[in-house]
């Protein structure tokens, strides 16, 4: 009896070690091709081709965004989000308030850990005064990997 009890607390243990080792792999660097102008926190971006990497392996919350150009440039902050199902392609999703789109999270393809962006003032202000809200409303293909991070 000791011994199936000794097992199944190191299958647990395993298990629970397993999940947040996967958890520890969240986005690293992802390439896109936006075909709108977006607002990412309270700074808006044109269209265009962007890279958005992790600037720091030890600081998984700070992200970096460019344009292909390097014309725009900004750094912010990021949580963890969780996939419903797992991706099959790596993905940018923006919600939709009115006529603007909000970066609200990002996936890499096979992990269903992710990051996700607090709500800008922007946003917040937008939605409190009635503008139509399509949560998720638009997810942008993207590639990521070690040329990503150009």
């Amino acid at each position: 009896m000791k011994k199936v009890l000794l097992i199944v607390v190191a299958a647990f243990s395993f298990a629970i070690a397993g999940g947040t080792l996967a958890r520890a792999q969240v986005v690293d660097s992802i390439v896109a091709d936006v075909p709108f102008g977006f607002t990412v926190r309270n700074t808006t971006l044109p269209a265009g081709e962007y890279v958005i990497r992790r600037l720091d392996s030890t600081d998984p919350g700070v992200m970096e965004i460019t344009s292909a150009d390097g014309a725009e440039k900004m750094v912010f902050l990021v949580g963890s989000a969780e996939a419903d199902k797992q991706p099959d392609q790596t993905k940018l999703i923006f919600d939709r308030v009115g006529d603007r789109y909000f970066l609200s999270e990002m996936f890499e393809a096979g992990n269903n850990s992710g990051v996700e962006l607090r709500k800008s003032r922007a946003e917040r202000r937008l939605e409190k005064e009635g503008a139509m809200t399509q949560l998720r409303s638009v997810a942008i293909p993207a590639h990521s990997g070690v040329n990503a991070g150009r």
